[in-house]
């Protein structure tokens, strides 16, 4: 069924990562375009350079120049005349955009009697629920991801321990940057590409977004999140394992052991109609349950210190996020579970999948060992 819109809409946009416009159009520009949505009627407006390319990509709606809209001189080369002109003609007062919208072209819309409204929430809120080619499109890039971490994993499978407890690997010591190196390599094989993934080895991964950096060590937690997008669909996928080499501390394996058994509760209460809130707590339930608190120390959070997850589409993170809201799930939702526990003695764990939502429970889009 094609999700439709209900008011209008317009887009100043720009860019491979502009998935509102990725949406709507399918079209992607290095430069700027205006696109405006009524209903299921559909106009973008690019620059000669970017017309032959549009009208070949653009499945539905009509594609036009500023030549087009009888703009001459400077104003052909001004986004703000375009949006502008492109009102006049469809006769539309009044628009929702985005809350990054460029503030530059809402001032000059607004000079011209046009009201310009930000939205409250997702602009294009029908992105949530994903159809059948979107979920093909995502379980492409997760099965990317997987095969990544399986590489990733097999290095550290294949490393040798040294006597100061460092991890080697064909006669060097084995990096968080040589086997971001490995994953990088891989992903590109499947044309995806991940600039952010994480290799956070030792007691780095006590920081969630820490990238990882230097020589890694047995007995610590190496936390590696592959996040890759397809450079031809634009779509996320998003896995992270938490590796173990050698006989982990005591209190790593206790982590491990209480984070791996909050996915598995968290993925067994998602299904549509559930609320976000009881997979949030649910997770936490399970860490409080293997004693883990959530608390700040000198202002860093230790414990479980953010959602269990988060929707993925055409941007990594997207509704719904899993948390305390009285969102429920809906059968189409495509989205991550990732409870995970930090503390800055031991590091971090985390365990992720991204699943399908559906009336039944989810459904798997790729499949991944959980350890070594």
């Amino acid at each position: 069924m094609e999700k439709k819109l209900t008011s209008a809409i317009l887009l100043v946009e720009g860019g491979a990562l502009d998935a509102d416009l990725r949406y709507l159009t399918g079209f992607t520009a290095p430069d700027p375009v205006v696109a405006l949505a009524v209903g299921s009627q559909l106009s973008l407006v690019v620059s000669l350079l970017e017309y032959g390319r549009a009208v070949q990509v653009v499945q539905r709606g009509r594609v036009l120049t500023p030549q087009m809209l009888g703009l001459k001189g400077p104003p052909a080369g001004d986004v703000s005349a375009w949006a502008k002109a492109l009102l006049k003609q469809a006769g539309i007062r009044h628009v929702q955009v985005a809350r990054h919208f460029p503030t530059a072209v809402a001032d000059r819309l607004r000079r011209h009697r046009i009201r310009v409204d930000v939205a409250a929430g997702p602009l294009c809120p029908q992105r949530r629920c994903k159809t059948a080619a979107e979920v093909q499109a995502i379980t492409q890039v997760q099965r990317a991801a997987v095969k990544a971490m399986k590489v990733a994993m097999n290095v550290i499978r294949e490393a040798e321990v040294d006597a100061r407890g460092f991890l080697r690997h064909s006669g060097k010591r084995l990096t968080a940057e040589r086997v971001r190196d490995w994953i990088e390599h891989s992903l590109l094989e499947s044309d995806c590409v991940a600039p952010e993934t994480i290799v956070a080895g030792n007691t780095q991964g006590a920081d969630p977004h820490e990238r990882g950096y230097g020589p890694l060590k047995a007995g610590y937690p190496i936390v590696i999140d592959i996040f890759p997008r397809h450079r031809g669909t634009g779509y996320w996928g998003d896995i992270t394992r938490t590796l173990i080499k050698g006989r982990p501390k005591p209190e790593v394996a206790r982590m491990w052991q209480a984070v791996a058994a909050a996915q598995h509760a968290a993925l067994q209460a998602c299904k549509a109609g559930v609320s976000v809130k009881r997979v949030h707590t649910t997770a936490q339930k399970i860490l409080r349950a293997h004693g883990f608190e959530t608390t700040v120390k000198n202002g860093w959070g230790e414990g479980f210190i953010h959602s269990t997850g988060h929707g993925v589409g055409l941007d990594i993170h997207e509704s719904p996020s899993l948390n305390m809201a009285s969102t429920r799930l809906r059968s189409g939702d495509v989205v991550t579970v990732e409870p995970g526990l930090y503390y800055k003695a031991w590091g971090g764990v985390r365990i992720e999948d991204t699943v399908l939502i559906t009336p039944g429970g989810i459904k798997w889009l790729a499949r991944c060992p959980l350890r070594i």
